[in-house]
């Protein structure tokens, strides 16, 4: 239906019988019999909503399939295996997918890295796949034109290049043994080709220090799992360090209390607050100049107590004395890591682990990470030979130089003079203007690929969709440059069969081995790397590293949802909280809360460093002389509605020509006087005393439970209620949180969002505290908040606690809240008139309402809000069928995904069988990397969730108020010696 903005504007249309639906003629009637204005007509009382409810959805039309392939059933989802790679990370995965279109993404169990996990960014890459901005068709300077035309010029012009000068194949990480073998093939075509990995984040100088040690760059697979004691110098291996969310998956397997009685030692020497630091065990703060001088001294103390050769000392050996003695008792079950690009630094750390005899046990070489190939001396050799005029044509793959090379290279006066320039990307990014032919790429949703994440560990990648633009995958544009008409099915099968698999046919079965590895997504191969790691000459660093520092020092950082950048035009991660500062949609410079006393810094106060100017966000636990700021903003993508988000912050670091590094010392910082509000999801930092989040030390909880008392102090709080108990004959849904594995990694927060169609309201919304998220990551700072090393963090997800003596079920005068016969606090969207008394009455405020039509299900004219493009019609592929799509004026809240539950349940009822503990998963629990939220049926009483209720560790938020919660949590326990334990002060007794 059409809405017009007055009578006029009405009367002035073409009427047509077949213009109009009898609604509108109905409502046109009424215009001109009451004359009233059209606005006021449609106000926001009952009888506007009885005409509204009235209005005729427009008939939409569809074309059946003419022949159905059998695997497809309409409203019934089917499951493909593929990978999630953005040029770092890289996660097998199950793309689900409903009648043709992608809408959500799992992570894939048969994985051994990850183990089924996935992380925030892995689920939002989904949305990217609807994104409008992508590059739609080939183009020549800025003019579309065709596939065959594109080809016939690019190889008309590599043709016509010299051999004297180089072809540059600018790309990023390439972990694909099919599309190595199509390079191949170019380079035989061409052979002054010329591969050159630009990475987003570098990891040359721990791959430079490992080609010192075995003669081959490498980065060695990590076994968090198998370590006793961690220690990390800066690496957020929890959050953006490598590969996050395989080492969350290792680091819980030893901070899991539930079947064991051991828990790991993290030990962090960090500069700021990180998502690592902030799970660890201690911690201590210093400046980014001083990590090598701690490694040094760590380093002499080790070499102390096991009697090898020692460096010169670096003046620090008393604080890293307890850390030394730790790591010494736990010999060879220790790891030791560091952030640092230099490659001294990491010779350093090697030399610890090896005197430690980690080697072999927490740090393998059989299995090297493929990942993060980027040599920085190749970068600065590229621009030089660029300025030199050795480079003949410039091929960028998915790389983006424009913004991912070092800030003292400038991409546009690099390439000015070069004959051919080329950029294969699936985003219109930064480097697009500056390249004559951009050949748009497809999502990884829409590719065939392969990759090889570790020595011997394989993964595929299939299409789940048709490619929504006239776009293509990297074979199928490298390929006719040799002159090859193949499908990159076929091309990658052949490779398979011929390298990796052999494709018999399986016994007593048809499958072969190809289509059973298709089907599982991942592949293990008996292949190893056999390298042997040679003793550490200590003389190779005795004079090694000697970086001062300033007196005040910038730190840059990748922040957990936006990591690199990629995926900055992604609104899901724009609007996801940061586990540490609740900060989203900007970026900000972060300062200790003595720094900001010292200058009079407020949050908000915009202050200026070389020409940036960002606002302060007032970070407890953060180094007093460090100024940080996170990577990855400031992208100026060509958009229909461009922002640019943020401010880059690269060129505030100085590099050289040896290598990148991330931090350096400033000098002059200006105070604007201008404020600007920063959008957050917390207001409140400290539980002021409260048993909101439990936690205690590991020696008070061996305490207790060699003695076999409640961890938690009871109190008799008896209760008394007007409302007759319910009885539930039948299921009753419960979920439990282990707080000791959640690491507060936001994975299930964006699964949430994905599953269950939760608007984006945008960076305005949010600061008026108007957010949608069904689930929140609430983050206190416990222990001295003035002494950045004592900071501890605790946090704690909240959901809706579908309580069985909910006290919002009572107060709605509709009814529209109410308790199911299974356990779960419901509602009825179309009930609900939007008084909010449930949302005043709800303790645990986990209940949104939904101030204006993010979604465009409203009917009711000029209510949408629609800050991100959410409503286009391309986006709303991405909604998820089986949830309602809720309009303004509603209250709405977590569900236990009621849709999975009862698909589980139809599913078990037409196989005549019986529900089987962990078939059931909600979103949040599938996502999560550390396996730390359990779902199940309480009345079970074999479930997992009906004996974590037993578990001493076992609390309810707010059990004070009786309000019975199904979801419970359990406590957080470090593995310190004396702790300032938050414990209950009471026990609910019902």
């Amino acid at each position: 239906m059409k809405y017009w903005k007055s009578l006029e504007e009405y009367n002035n249309a073409e009427e047509k019988d077949n213009a109009h639906s009898p609604t509108e003629k109905r409502v046109k009637s009424v215009l001109k019999s009451d004359r009233r204005d059209f606005l006021k007509l449609f106000g926001f009382g009952v009888a506007s909503a009885a005409v509204m409810a009235s209005c005729e959805r427009p008939v939409k039309k569809a074309i059946p399939l003419l022949i159905q392939p059998e695997e497809i059933r309409p409203g019934v989802s089917s499951f493909y295996a593929s990978t999630y790679y953005n040029g770092g990370e890289a996660v097998p995965v199950l793309v689900k997918v409903r009648d043709g279109r992608p809408i959500k993404i799992e992570g894939n169990e048969q994985c051994q890295l990850t183990n089924g996990g996935t992380s925030a960014q892995v689920q939002a890459s989904l949305l990217n796949l609807y994104d409008e901005s992508r590059p739609k068709n080939p183009t020549f300077n800025g003019v579309e034109i065709s596939w065959s035309d594109a080809n016939r010029a690019i190889i008309e012009k590599l043709d016509s290049i010299p051999d004297e000068k180089d072809i540059i194949f600018l790309t990023h990480t390439i972990i694909s043994p099919s599309i190595k073998l199509v390079i191949d093939k170019l380079a035989k075509k061409y052979p002054n080709i010329k591969v050159v990995i630009l990475d987003s984040v570098s990891y040359s100088g721990l791959r430079e220090a490992y080609r010192e040690i075995v003669g081959v760059s490498a980065i060695p697979f990590y076994r968090f799992d198998k370590a006793k004691t961690i220690v990390s110098f800066g690496a957020d291996f929890l959050g953006t360090w490598i590969t996050p969310t395989a080492y969350t998956n290792q680091y819980v397997q030893n901070r899991k209390l539930q079947h064991s009685q051991q828990l790991s030692k993290h030990i962090q020497y960090e500069s700021v607050l990180s998502l690592s630091g902030s799970n660890a065990d201690d911690r201590y703060v210093i400046k980014p100049s001083e990590q090598h001088k701690y490694i040094r001294s760590l380093f002499n103390r080790i070499a102390e107590l096991t009697n090898n050769p020692v460096l010169p000392r670096a003046g620090f050996e008393k604080e890293v004395e307890n850390t030394a003695q730790l790591l010494v008792k736990s010999k060879s079950e220790s790891l030791v890591v560091a952030s640092s690009n230099n490659k001294d630094v990491q010779l350093v750390v090697f030399g610890i682990n090896q005197m430690l005899g980690s080697m072999g046990t927490t740090i393998s070489l059989d299995n090297e990470l493929k990942l993060y190939q980027g040599r920085d001396t190749d970068i600065f050799s590229f621009a030089k030979n660029c300025e030199e005029g050795a480079v003949g044509a410039v091929v960028c793959y998915d790389s983006n130089p424009a913004y991912n090379l070092p800030s003292s290279i400038n991409f546009k006066e690099l390439i000015k003079d070069i004959k051919l320039t080329i950029n294969i990307t699936s985003q219109n990014d930064e480097t697009n203007p500056f390249c004559q032919f951009v050949l748009p790429l497809n999502h990884y949703l829409e590719s065939w690929n392969d990759y090889e994440v570790a020595s011997g560990m394989y993964s595929l990648s299939q299409p789940t969709i048709h490619p929504i633009f006239n776009s293509k995958d990297i074979h199928q544009i490298l390929l006719p440059w040799v002159g090859e008409q193949v499908k990159t099915h076929d091309f990658i099968k052949d490779y398979w069969i011929s390298n990796i698999i052999d494709n018999q046919a399986l016994e007593n079965s048809f499958v072969t081995s190809w289509k059973r590895v298709l089907s599982n997504g991942v592949f293990y191969s008996e292949k190893k790397n056999n390298l042997k790691n040679k003793l550490l000459d200590t003389d190779l660093i005795l004079n090694s590293v000697d970086e001062s520092g300033g007196e005040l020092e910038f730190q840059a950082y990748h922040s957990v949802a936006l990591g690199d950048g990629k995926l900055a035009n992604n609104p899901w991660l724009q609007e996801l909280p940061d586990p540490v500062s609740k900060i989203c949609w900007d970026n900000y410079f972060s300062v200790a809360p003595s720094l900001a006393q010292k200058n009079r810094w407020k949050q908000g106060d915009v202050i200026e460093i070389k020409g940036v100017r960002l606002p302060v966000c007032i970070q407890p636990g953060q180094h007093e002389d460090v100024i940080a700021a996170a990577l990855g903003y400031g992208r100026t993508m060509l958009t229909p509605d461009p922002e640019t988000i943020g401010k880059n912050v690269k060129h505030l670091l100085n590099n050289s020509s040896t290598g990148i590094c991330y931090y350096a010392s400033i000098s002059n910082v200006k105070t604007t006087g201008i404020t600007y509000e920063l959008a957050t999801t917390q207001m409140h930092h400290n539980m002021e005393g409260r048993a909101l989040i439990r936690e205690t030390s590991f020696n008070e909880y061996l305490k207790d439970a060699a003695s076999g008392n409640e961890m938690h102090e009871i109190v008799e709080h008896h209760h008394t209620s007007l409302y007759k108990k319910h009885e539930f004959k039948g299921h009753h849904w419960a979920m439990f949180i282990d707080l000791n594995s959640c690491t507060g990694c936001n994975a299930c927060v964006v699964a949430c969002s994905a599953e269950n169609n939760v608007p984006v309201v945008g960076r305005d919304e949010v600061r008026r505290s108007h957010e949608m998220h069904w689930l929140r990551i609430d983050r206190y700072y416990t222990q001295s908040p003035n002494d950045p090393s004592k900071i501890s963090v605790v946090r704690q997800p909240v959901m809706c606690q579908h309580c069985d003596n909910a006290p919002c079920e009572n107060v709605c005068p509709v009814a529209a809240t109410n308790h199911s016969s299974e356990g779960i606090n419901q509602m009825a969207y179309n009930r609900c008139i939007g008084t909010r008394y449930c949302n005043n009455n709800c303790p645990y405020k986990v209940r949104r309402f939904n101030w204006y039509d993010y979604t465009g299900a409203d009917s009711i004219p000029f209510n949408r809000k629609d800050a991100t493009g959410m409503t286009s019609d391309l986006k709303r592929l991405v909604l998820n069928p089986d949830v309602t799509v809720r309009a303004k004026g509603v209250i709405e809240k977590c569900s236990f995904c009621i849709q999975r539950i009862q698909e589980k349940k139809l599913e078990a009822k037409k196989l005549a069988s019986h529900l089987k503990d962990g078939d059931i998963q909600t979103a949040c629990q599938q996502a999560c990397p550390a396996k730390a939220i359990i779902f199940g049926d309480i009345n079970d009483p074999k479930s997992e969730v009906s004996q974590l209720i037993k578990d001493p560790r076992a609390y309810h938020l707010l059990e004070e108020l009786h309000t019975l919660p199904s979801v419970g949590y359990l406590t957080k326990v470090r593995n310190v010696e004396s702790h300032n334990s938050i414990k209950p002060k009471y026990k609910n007794h019902s």
